[in-house]
């Protein structure tokens, strides 16, 4: 794997966008693209999951254009929910945002986020340009 990664070969099919010590904002390989997205931060436990799904969308459009893709070229969203009951409310949101083009692949479960003001979290999968980092 390192003579394959010295000779420019995997390693350049790799972009990074965003790199911080934890983690990058989003990773393109061999024209695919692969991104979590939140809210706005600092999160709001005062906004209900709907609104949070609006900033959230709102978030994941520009990260969309930051690695040369768009909505209309996702493949799969996973779709953290901290709490199931909150699904309809998400939904109304997701089915508007998706409303214009052909929608992707999803799964929507529950699991408990990463902080308590979080209602909705989504990994995204995305076609997308190769060697735009």
């Amino acid at each position: 794997m390192d003579q394959i990664d010295s000779e420019g070969g995997i390693a350049a099919l790799i972009s990074r966008f965003g790199v911080g010590k934890r983690a990058s904002i989003a990773v393109t390989h061999n024209g695919t693209g692969y991104f979590a997205v939140t809210p706005q931060a600092p999160y709001d436990a005062d906004l209900s999951t709907h609104e949070q799904t609006v900033q959230l969308l709102a978030k994941a459009e520009a990260r969309l254009r930051e690695i040369g893709s768009g909505k209309d070229k996702l493949l799969f969203v996973a779709i953290i929910l901290a709490d199931m009951a909150d699904y309809a409310a998400m939904n109304e949101v997701w089915d508007g945002w998706v409303a214009d083009i052909e929608p992707p692949a999803r799964a929507c479960f529950n699991a408990q986020l990463a902080s308590p003001a979080l209602k909705v979290e989504m990994i995204m999968v995305c076609a997308a340009p190769e060697g735009q980092g």
